[in-house]
């Protein structure tokens, strides 16, 4: 891809593609890989058969307390036991964070002559957000012949594409170097844009925002500083500045209020301690300030997984650099607005953390030279995807170890209360009050208790929203495992003041998933009711209800419910 250099006022021009990282030709027939979701037929039909077999009563476990039923209940709580591994993790962090990332991170100065920064905007059919976007970053401080814009536009629809030329134009009318970048193609999707973009500037600085995301008119001037030391000059090991994601549509249903929990979970807590602790974060995709020659030292974009983005961070960690996040630094974007869009994003960034590990978990635990304890966080960093089906495939177990007697409430219900929710509960409440505590602290300018109890009230359609994803998260972590690694980026629809208008796709194997935990549930709650287990099928029952409530949404995107019914 070239582009023809033209003066300020006038519209620049884009020739070729610049392809990057296309992916491979598709195999003739006799060597077409296996469905990617096959594995997960045998696992359907041994969770079956434990039903059956706890439903008939034909299963003896070990008298309870004798060193085999020891042995046989440790075997079933595997899954439980990895959890528990990964709650005690997630505890340290948001611990840890009181110590070392609470406290505001300290910018250094600006030098006397600003580097020349370019601002990235990649979108693709984007005709609800897109002049916002263009004009948010018109109107950021900095010397106009320090500053370009880049608008990475690979929309084929032609009234999008007036949308963003017209924005475009006017951004120059107002002596802003703004010019649009398009490509013949999508190959590498936005990594492909990103790298395309990259070659076409001779920028210190790459700012990256996403179409959503409406960054403050100062945001330049804080972010910029933080790569500089206190003499103004440049931090030779820092690569990224990481800014805080803010919310423009938090309130606007239980949908978006639970998301804002873990948003503000994450980019407060989590992202402050590990950059704080370890000198690491991965880049989220948008608002970040990257330094040109680190992406150059790392070998640009590549889209080589879904999270374009963490890839290229891992690989700068694998050469020494260092990234930061400041959350004192906010950037407001768009959550997700429907059930259907939310799943189609979480879907993406679950397969390609897989993906992720698929590409460079063997050079994290191998070949890095690291400290044991850095290498430790950033494994679990890596691979805090496997939650996902660590949780699916215990909630399916518990039940036949419930109806065994294999299972710590055996030996009463302190023990049961003691292990299965207490572990669990401590790591919820305390995430949710440390995002809604230091949420309210930096955001709130008059905090009230009022304020705060809404915030903490975020955790009950935060609980919902897990336990309902888990059957879909189940099937987007075996399809990072196991499916291809080069697939379809698919966009999340954005709506800006309106409604989005981008329809999304539906994928069948994660509905027949749901359907089937459906089904399993309820299948569990008579088989533990018929048993007198009345509290242990009240759970079974709620957790069914959770993924079909969340099912019942299906199609929103488009006005619909459960697919086909209107609104």
């Amino acid at each position: 891809m070239s582009v023809v250099q033209h003066p300020v006022h006038q519209p620049p021009t884009v020739q070729g593609p610049g392809p990057v990282a296309p992916p491979p030709a598709r195999a003739d027939a006799a060597t077409e890989p296996l469905p990617w979701w096959l594995p997960v037929v045998p696992l359907a039909l041994v969770l079956t058969g434990m039903l059956v077999l706890a439903g008939l009563g034909v299963v003896e476990a070990a008298p309870t307390g004798t060193a085999t039923w020891w042995l046989q209940v440790l075997l079933g709580h595997v899954p439980f036991l990895v959890i528990l591994a990964y709650l005690a993790a997630g505890l340290a962090e948001r611990i840890g964070y009181l110590r070392h990332g609470r406290a505001a991170a300290r910018p250094g100065r600006l030098p006397m002559r600003l580097p020349k920064v370019a601002v990235q905007l990649p979108m693709f059919e984007e005709p609800a957000v897109a002049s916002r976007a263009i004009e948010a970053a018109a109107a950021l401080r900095w010397p106009a012949d320090r500053l370009v814009i880049q608008v990475l536009d690979d929309s084929v629809d032609p009234v999008t594409r007036r949308v963003v030329d017209r924005a475009a134009a006017r951004a120059r009318d107002r002596g802003v170097d703004c010019r649009v970048l398009r490509r013949a193609d999508r190959a590498g999707y936005k990594a492909g844009a990103l790298e395309a973009a990259r070659r076409q500037t001779d920028a210190e600085l790459l700012v990256i925002l996403d179409a959503d995301f409406v960054p403050a008119p100062g945001f330049l001037l804080e972010a910029v500083a933080h790569l500089h030391d206190e003499q103004g000059r440049p931090l030779p090991d820092l690569a990224l500045v990481q800014a805080r994601w803010g919310h423009l549509n938090a309130d606007d249903s239980w949908l978006t209020r639970a998301q804002s929990l873990w948003v503000d979970d994450h980019h407060i807590v989590q992202k402050s301690f590990r950059s704080a602790r370890w000198r690491f974060v991965n880049f989220t995709g948008t608002a970040g300030v990257w330094r040109a020659d680190a992406i150059e030292s790392a070998g640009g974009w590549r889209a080589a997984s879904l999270v374009e983005d963490c890839e290229l961070s891992f690989r700068h960690l694998f050469l020494g650099w260092r990234t930061t996040a400041v959350k004192e630094i906010v950037v407001p974007s768009e959550l997700p607005a429907t059930v259907t869009a939310y799943k189609a994003q979480q879907k993406r960034w679950t397969s390609g953390w897989v993906q992720l590990q698929r590409l460079h978990l063997g050079t994290l635990l191998g070949s890095l030279r690291e400290r044991p304890a850095r290498r430790l966080q950033l494994a679990y960093h890596m691979t805090i995807a496997w939650q996902w089906p660590l949780w699916a495939l215990w909630v399916c177990t518990l039940p036949f170890l419930i109806s065994t007697g294999l299972w710590a409430g055996a030996l009463g219900a302190g023990a049961g209360i003691a292990a299965y929710l207490a572990p669990t509960l401590a790591w919820l409440l305390l995430s949710t009050a440390l995002a809604s505590v230091e949420g309210m602290r930096l955001d709130d300018p008059r905090p009230t208790a009022r304020g705060l109890l809404r915030r903490l009230a975020r955790v009950v359609p935060y609980v919902v929203l897990n336990a309902g994803m888990l059957p879909h998260q189940l099937m987007a972590f075996v399809e990072g495992l196991h499916g291809p690694m080069h697939t379809e980026f698919e966009r999340t629809p954005k709506a800006g003041a309106g409604v989005a208008t981008q329809r999304v796709r539906i994928h069948w194997p994660a509905v027949l998933a749901e359907v089937g935990f459906v089904v399993l549930q309820l299948g569990w709650a008579v088989v533990l009711l018929a048993a007198g287990l009345t509290w242990c099928a009240l759970g079974a029952a709620l957790l069914a209800l959770a993924v079909a409530w969340l099912g019942w949404f299906y199609g929103d995107d488009a006005g619909r419910r459960a697919l086909v019914l209107g609104r």
